[in-house]
């Protein structure tokens, strides 16, 4: 997403149009869901994706066509199981894509990307929000906690707040007049990880190529090396039975417990349970679990709050190596992320 917001500022800022596609809806099996963005600019290239296939074709051509025309439409784009411009699909279903034009000359288009890319960069909890009761018309605006940064038709999106972006989570509303789509942008989280194994080492890589912040602690010097971690925003040695205050966890961030002990992580478990992270997984055997929460239950915590845990972290892939546990662990983080963001959808169908 910054990559593509990156690359729309300064088309835009070089004088170039572009046009952004954006899946504001989806019905049936397609390969992205709302939200999806894909941007066509003026030498025919593109950034970012609404899925691939013919229906990413149908969607370019559209953005094409209305870069040609100077103007915004919304376009349904469907596609049919196994349609003949599709070698073997095996999905149909329908996107509606809306084709934003952009131009240079739009009075604070390139202040309101920036401040996109700002949020985008530091993952500060904010949404994208359009009007689009007039398609050839919209409005455009940033939505964070107390302020809202726009552009083109804002007079309803001055309405629009953090809490009307929570409740609508991501996709088209209206009130019989006014037609607006919303979508999270960023949320703050970052992935905290106490261990520094070999289960992190394969782990880090895998979160940072796919969005996530990644901070180590380890409470051994040579697991707590940045030159194991290039990856990690930050690495630190620490002791896990009493972690730094300035450490920095909280309630939105996601924890990954991987010490190499059960001491280790039930120093590590007792201190994230009082913060109360958005996510908390801890690896290990079912025996090693066992005896955790029972010491945890002498500390006083409830079963409730110990088996609100992923324990064992990952999904139950049958992963066995540190990379296959390391997959596991980042498509359960990317399933809680996706649900968290508003954009949880099911592949599974039953035959």
């Amino acid at each position: 997403m910054e990559t593509l917001f990156d690359r729309l500022y300064h088309e835009l800022q070089a004088g170039q149009p572009a046009v952004l596609l954006t899946v504001v809806a989806s019905q049936g099996s397609t390969p992205r869901g709302i939200g999806s963005h894909q941007a066509v600019f003026a030498d025919g290239t593109t950034a970012g994706t609404v899925g691939g296939g013919y229906q990413e074709y149908l969607a370019i051509q559209a953005g094409k066509q209305c870069l040609a025309q100077q103007q915004s439409a919304f376009r349904r784009l469907i596609l049919h199981p196994n349609d003949e411009e599709d070698i073997n699909a095996a999905c149909g279903g329908e996107l509606t894509v809306f084709c934003q034009y952009l131009d240079p000359a739009e009075p604070g288009l390139l202040d309101l990307l920036s401040v996109i890319l700002q949020a985008l960069r530091q993952q500060t909890a904010s949404w994208l929000a359009l009007d689009v009761s007039d398609e050839r018309q919209w409005g455009m605006a940033l939505v964070r906690e107390g302020a809202v940064q726009g552009c083109g038709q804002m007079g309803s999106l001055q309405a629009v707040d953090a809490a009307w972006c929570r409740q609508n989570v991501a996709g088209m509303a209206g009130d019989g007049q006014r037609r607006w789509y919303s979508e999270p942008l960023a949320y703050p989280g970052r992935v905290f990880i106490f261990g520094g194994g070999h289960v992190s080492q394969a782990l880090v890589p895998v979160l940072a190529s796919i969005g996530f912040s990644c901070t180590v602690v380890d409470d051994r010097a040579e697991f707590a090396d940045p030159a194991l971690f290039p990856q990690a925003e930050a690495v630190y040695e620490a002791d896990y039975e009493a972690l730094p205050a300035d450490l920095g966890v909280t309630p939105d961030d996601y924890v990954c417990i991987m010490t190499r002990g059960h001491v280790g992580d039930y120093d590590v478990q007792r201190q994230m349970l009082a913060i109360k992270p958005y996510y908390l997984g801890v690896i290990g055997s079912r025996r090693k679990l066992a005896f955790v929460k029972e010491k945890l239950l002498a500390d006083g915590f409830t079963a409730a709050e110990i088996d609100a845990c992923h324990a064992p972290i990952g999904l139950a892939i049958s992963a066995v190596t540190p990379a296959e546990i390391a997959i596991s662990i980042a498509a359960e983080l990317i399933a809680i992320r996706a649900k968290r963001e508003g954009r949880e959808k099911s592949r599974y169908h039953k035959p």
